[in-house]
């Protein structure tokens, strides 16, 4: 869906990747990822099941978006690292629309979006692929609620 793009553009707008550019994103998208995930967690996990997994998302999300090197290559597989992450967040056309998953990179690959060079090899340009965003938190705050062709107006 396009327009739910829209609002995910600011997070992968950073032109560089790391665990502070990893908390980049638009409010709209924030709540809507939360919700998703957490009400109908509320339905099925008891409380303390919840906040497990909110420790555990909050320290693997900071992990996979810092800019750390050295990657435990045989957990590669089995849980998203840095470097498999970095891929989803890189402006190269080879990797563009790939590595969805969240936390398994097996689901990537049962869906054909998997993406990690066999190399051991990290992007080197990251950001919007021929996409630019207006400047400014208002500008980007409002920049999904426009409609295409309608040019922001970017603060002086």
């Amino acid at each position: 869906m396009p327009w739910l793009w829209r609002f995910h553009a600011i997070h992968h707008s950073s032109p560089a990747l790391d665990w502070i550019a990893g908390s980049r994103s638009h409010l709209v998208d924030d709540v809507v990822v939360r919700a998703f995930m957490l009400v109908p967690m509320m339905f099925v996990f008891p409380h303390d099941i919840i906040v497990a997994y909110l420790l555990f998302v909050t320290i693997h999300a900071t992990w996979c978006h810092c800019n750390f090197g050295p990657t435990l290559r045989w957990l590669e597989p089995f849980l998203i690292q840095p470097r498999y992450h970095h891929w989803h967040h890189t402006s190269q056309p080879e990797a563009l629309d790939k590595n969805f998953a969240i936390h398994f990179p097996w689901i990537d690959r049962l869906f054909g979006t998997h993406y990690l060079p066999a190399d051991g090899s990290w992007p080197h340009t990251y950001g919007l692929h021929q996409e630019t965003l207006p400047g400014g938190f208002w500008g980007q705050f409002l920049y999904p609620f426009r409609r295409r062709g309608t040019k922001a107006a970017t603060p002086a």
